[in-house]
């Protein structure tokens, strides 16, 4: 089998909610936690992370499922 369609068969729509879940939790949660702490450099890392996972677990899914 491919890589592809090993990572088909391993990425599926929950993998993806928990994701985009963990990218809420993180830019959310952790980033207000950071900053009210005064921990500027860790929330601004906080908050990219968040993004990140936000935007890439979509991704990976939409392209898995068109290719």
């Amino acid at each position: 089998m491919t890589i592809i369609s090993e990572l088909k068969e391993l990425f599926s729509l929950y993998e993806m909610f928990l994701i985009v879940a963990i990218g809420l939790f993180t830019f959310f949660v952790d980033f207000q936690r950071l900053r009210k702490r005064r921990l500027r450099k860790d929330a601004r890392i906080a908050k990219g992370i968040g993004l990140v996972y936000l935007i890439v677990g979509p991704l990976i899914f939409i392209s898995l499922q068109f290719v």
